[in-house]
């Protein structure tokens, strides 16, 4: 049969060699497919489709300048899907523009994809499938969405703890009375961050409920707190750190469960320089507050690890779990929303930007079986929940 000269066209030839034969496209192309003149299996494998199938995405489908342009598109968004991720996930942390994409707005990545898509769709659909698996890249391992284990409601048992932590952002008053917040969310523990003196007296004001108040920490709990122990900061204030760590040992129906509840340093002052176009001044600060919240980030794991028993910290450590300070300080202890929650679980609120910097770790004493993202109730933080079992 006469063979079209198309790029995109996949030709093998039979099984006996005579004939070449050029494959459907779409759907057909992955059927069994036999010589239209001598009725041979035509790569019964499938394994010469395929492999052709990639080699001809090598090039455009044509010399035409719309068929230039989806090509040439689609490289340079699959080329920026690999360097962006690469950035987040090797550099934050450690060079400032790694560090403005870890806390910036990763969705803006997707743009290219909503007109490379139609573009594909109606002139070149071979590229479809890469655009696709870029797609995905930007919305998994970049923007940091999660399918968690727990997709269906799992029923509570008596041993399950739930916990909720939550940055009121220095607010006076919320949406909602405190008895009323920590009701709906269901929690037997809830920690806060930024816990303002209006706050502050009116968690003392709840009934059966145990609470501790210190440091802009705030700790509510249905459980006896047995013993409270801060973590020294005087060395983290000398350096111009910021952050606080206080650890709860409560009396969880007569066995201890110790809780960490901390806020630690923000890298907001230099993002708010560069902003402004402040080059000079803010690349310096944004490398000093990620110096700061790394040792920060270290002294809370060294400080959490000298508790022995089961173990819950959380609160807003100000650091996305992409982070390598992140995932070098916190290795080894489980993330909640990583495990066990789905979608973004962006909980810091700035205009069209939503960051994941809130978090609840739990060390191997628990199973983490369900997380959450609670919705606004006035603060520039959303509550974020996890349900834990003891193992």
């Amino acid at each position: 049969m006469p063979i079209n000269k198309n790029p995109r066209d996949i030709v093998v030839p039979c099984t006996g060699g005579r004939h070449p034969v050029r494959l459907a496209r779409g759907r057909r192309f992955w059927l069994a497919a036999r010589c239209p003149v001598c009725r041979a299996p035509v790569d019964p494998n499938r394994t010469r489709r395929v492999l052709r199938w990639f080699t001809r995405l090598g090039r455009p489908a044509s010399a035409d300048w719309l068929h230039q342009v989806v090509w040439w598109g689609s490289l340079s968004f699959l080329l920026l899907t690999i360097v962006a991720l690469g950035l987040l996930w090797g550099l934050s942390d450690r060079w400032w523009p790694a560090t403005i994409l870890l806390f910036g707005p990763r969705w803006v990545l997707l743009l290219p994809l909503s007109v490379l898509l139609p573009l594909a769709l109606f002139t070149d659909r071979p590229l479809i499938p890469p655009l696709g698996l870029a797609g995905l890249i930007v919305i998994g391992p970049v923007m940091g969405f999660q399918i968690g284990w727990s997709l269906l409601s799992v029923e509570r048992q008596d041993r399950d703890i739930q916990v909720v932590s939550f940055n009121t952002g220095g607010r006076s008053t919320l949406a909602r009375s405190p008895a009323t917040l920590v009701a709906d969310w269901g929690a037997d523990v809830t920690a806060f961050q930024e816990c303002e003196r209006r706050l502050r007296a009116a968690f003392r004001q709840l009934s059966e409920w145990h609470v501790d108040t210190r440091s802009g920490l705030c700790l509510v709990s249905r459980f006896e707190i047995l013993e409270v122990t801060e973590m020294e900061r005087e060395a983290l204030e000398s350096a111009g750190g910021s952050g606080v760590v206080v650890t709860y040992k409560l009396d969880v129906d007569g066995t201890p469960l110790y809780l960490t509840n901390l806020h630690l340093e923000t890298p907001r002052a230099g993002f708010e320089l560069i902003r402004a176009g402040q080059l000079r001044d803010g690349i310096p600060k944004v490398r000093e507050k990620s110096f700061l919240r790394g040792i920060e980030l270290r002294r809370a794991r060294i400080w959490a690890d000298g508790f022995d028993g089961p173990h819950i910290v959380l609160g807003d450590f100000n650091t996305p779990p992409e982070s390598r300070l992140y995932r070098q300080a916190w290795a080894g202890w489980q993330n909640t929303f990583s495990l066990a929650g789905s979608g973004l679980g962006g909980t810091r609120l700035n205009g069209w930007i939503r960051v994941r910097i809130d978090h609840i770790l739990a060390n191997e004493e628990w199973k983490v079986i369900e997380a959450w993202v609670e919705e606004d109730v006035g603060s520039d933080h959303l509550p974020i929940v996890a349900r834990l079992r003891r193992r």
